[in-house]
Parts: C-alpha cells; sequence; structure tokens
C-alpha cells in the first residue's frame, strides 16, 4: 500500500471511530417522568440534571452499527418507559417520536430494556435518545454528563 492510500484509509478510520450517542435528561430536553403517586414531571421543571434521571441505577449504551454510522443514519427520537415499582426494572418501552430509522429505534429499544431505577420512585419515564456521529465525544450522554455508571 502506497503513502498516499495509507493516508486516505487513515482519514477515513479517524472520522468513522468516534461516535456519541446520547440522551437528553437535562431540564432543557423532552424527558419527563411519573413520580409513584401518579404525577407527571417535566424536565423543563428542574434546574440541572431531573431527579429521575439521578436515580438511574444501571444504563446500557443502544449499539451504534458500524452500517448505521456509515451511512450517516442520525436522529433523535423519545421513548417512554414503563416501570415495575417494586423492582425498578423496565417492563415496556414505546417510540413516542422515532429516530427516523427502524434499527436506530430497534437499538435504543434493546438498551433502554435494560436500563434499571431506584425501586418506588417512578412508573413511566420518557428519555430522548440521539444518535449522531461525533468526532469529540464517544458513549451514551444523559445531557453532557456520561450515562454508564
Amino acid at each position: 500500500m502506497n503513502s498516499h492510500a495509507r493516508t486516505i484509509v487513515g482519514c477515513a478510520v479517524a472520522f468513522f471511530l468516534p461516535i456519541a450517542v446520547h440522551g437528553q435528561g437535562r431540564s432543557g430536553g423532552v424527558s419527563a417522568a411519573v413520580d409513584a403517586q401518579g404525577v407527571r414531571h417535566r424536565g423543563s421543571e428542574y434546574a440541572g440534571l431531573a431527579p429521575w434521571m439521578k436515580d438511574v441505577l444501571k444504563t446500557l449504551a443502544p449499539d451504534y452499527s458500524y452500517t448505521e454510522r456509515a451511512y450517516y443514519h442520525t436522529g433523535s427520537g423519545l421513548f417512554r418507559l414503563t416501570l415495575d415499582l417494586k423492582t425498578g426494572s423496565v417492563t415496556q418501552v414505546f417510540v413516542v417520536k422515532s429516530t427516523g430509522f427502524p434499527a436506530l429505534d430497534s437499538s435504543a429499544l434493546d438498551a433502554l430494556r435494560r436500563w434499571r431505577w431506584k425501586p418506588g420512585r417512578w412508573k413511566e419515564i420518557d428519555v430522548p435518545i440521539t444518535f449522531e456521529v461525533s468526532r469529540y465525544k464517544r458513549g451514551m450522554y444523559i445531557g453532557s454528563s456520561p450515562a454508564w455508571r
């Protein structure tokens, strides 16, 4: 392989490797939740991280496949999670707003089913997820905070 070909391959790898998948759990996003008493809360009611996002015990970033990234499939979706009050585990996930790509929606659904919250606090949570190709961030983000623990 000549040096010109190595440069082109190197540039392509540098462009496609850094990726970000994030969920907006900050107050400015469309995140919302229903507490154990049935009261709906909106993220815009809180400064900083919404209380239901502070109660997350386990998160898993959605898979953002190479194929989806290579075709620049990006988008934001909104997903409604129904929680088991006793365990804090997710019992159902619905697409409220699609990312625009079935593979990205499916990836988000699969990951969100594995999330877990502190038991006894929340019945339902709306989680926005954004898939984007980025040179600066990697992983799943809730606002500007890393979602992994």
